[in-house]
């Protein structure tokens, strides 16, 4: 079960995500609606799996810093499916775009693909270091005498 607090943040994550999805949609509107792509399609189908995705995502990190690799798998596949979901549309409602258009289609989503890994790796690695969020208090670090609440020697 899920405390207050990580609900808390998984939908500040997801509601930063969902705010994306009035930029993308506005790049879309701008570049690639005379290619065809409906920016109003594109935006329900951003919108519907960007919150999907940033759950899903949050989830995910949870899962991996307290190594539950069965809830890690579920969440992956399903931050993964939501993440490529929009790009996916593009690239099949698309028609006569140029080469240099594509080039540029498929270098976006690599970018974005690369900024979601590091994202989440990034959350990965402060949430194990005993960051905001990585931690309950009972397993916080006690300065005073080198040992956490459970009589583990620290750094």
């Amino acid at each position: 079960m899920r405390s207050k607090r990580q609900t808390f943040w998984e939908r500040i994550w997801a509601s930063t995500i969902v705010l994306y999805t009035f930029v993308a949609t506005f790049v879309v509107w701008k570049a690639l609606r005379k290619y065809g792509v409906n920016p109003y399609i594109f935006f329900v189908i951003d919108l519907i799996t960007s919150w999907i995705y940033g759950i899903s995502s949050a989830r995910l990190v949870v899962a991996v810093i307290k190594r539950r690799w069965s809830q890690t798998q579920k969440w992956g596949w399903l931050s993964a499916i939501n993440f490529m979901l929009p790009q996916v549309y593009i690239l099949l409602s698309a028609r006569r775009v140029p080469r240099d258009v594509y080039l540029i289609i498929y270098s976006v989503i690599g970018v974005l693909i690369a900024f979601a890994l590091v994202g989440i790796g990034s959350q990965i690695r402060v949430a194990r270091r005993g960051g905001k969020d990585g931690k309950d208090s009972k397993d916080s670090k006690d300065s005073k005498d080198g040992k956490d609440s459970k009589g583990k020697i620290t750094e």
